[in-house]
């Protein structure tokens, strides 16, 4: 896979991606979109990657929307977000290792991370109704935070810090600058000591079932649990209980 604006390395079972324009405060661009989309697929896809640790390069995560070429004067929604809707197939763990600007876009690709860290200087902004721009995701956010926090962010167009976002759940832990890495690769690191078929099928039903009754929620819950707990990885499980081991999980 040829890439200019990611950095895709794979070590172990942990798949770091990088977003590589720095010159540009890894502002997303028709490349950018396009390029994620094809490493969150290659990521699925290869059945030895666990995890994931997504970043950015350089001064800041990410500074939204590359807006330099101007918009579109005629502009019809299609849904087409390449890179967005490639996670959404992914039930392997996402880590979101997050430090200065996380905005617009960025912001969007952020929360559809799992597990998010972040640096103390790190802050969250919805620019978009500055410039007229209504923004795209704005329907998902009242399920992802508090309905007051997504107004904050959406209709105020006002900064949130890091401290405020760990405080409405955003975030799940903030870390000093010189340690973002280290602790996103020490979470990635567990994950990997644990039963990928369980933890996958644990966030496949999570996903499936954010926005379902109880009985649609009971039927994906029935068909996860119906393999998860009829696998080899389940059957060592028990196996390494019994013998006071750590379990050696399979790798398809």
């Amino acid at each position: 896979m040829e890439l200019t604006t990611i950095i895709y390395e794979k070590k172990e079972a942990i798949a770091h991606v990088t977003l590589n324009r720095p010159e540009k405060l890894n502002a997303m661009n028709e490349v950018l979109h396009r390029e994620l989309a094809d490493v969150w697929a290659d990521f699925r896809e290869d059945s030895s990657l666990k995890v994931a640790i997504l970043s950015g390069k350089g001064r800041c995560f990410c500074a939204g929307a590359d807006l330099s070429g101007g918009t579109p004067e005629n502009f019809v929604y299609d849904g087409a977000f390449p890179d967005i809707s490639q996670t959404t197939g992914v039930y392997k763990p996402i880590i979101a290792a997050l430090h200065s600007h996380v905005v617009g876009y960025g912001l969007w690709i952020a929360l559809d991370a799992d597990i998010r860290i972040a640096t103390q200087d790190t802050s969250f902004w919805l620019p978009e109704p500055q410039w007229g721009i209504a923004t795209i995701p704005c329907a998902w956010f009242p399920r992802i935070m508090p309905w007051a926090i997504a107004s904050e962010l959406l209709l105020l167009a006002e900064r949130v810090g890091a401290q405020r976002a760990y405080d409405v759940g955003m975030l799940n832990k903030i870390v000093p600058e010189d340690e973002l890495m280290a602790e996103a690769q020490r979470m990635a690191q567990r994950i990997c000591e644990l039963s990928p078929v369980a933890v996958q099928g644990m966030k496949e039903s999570m996903v499936k079932a954010a926005a379902l009754d109880y009985p649609a929620v009971d039927g994906i819950t029935a068909s996860v649990q119906n393999r998860v707990m009829n696998s080899e990885d389940r059957k060592e499980g028990s196996r390494a209980f019994i013998e006071k081991r750590q379990a050696q999980w399979s790798t398809d």
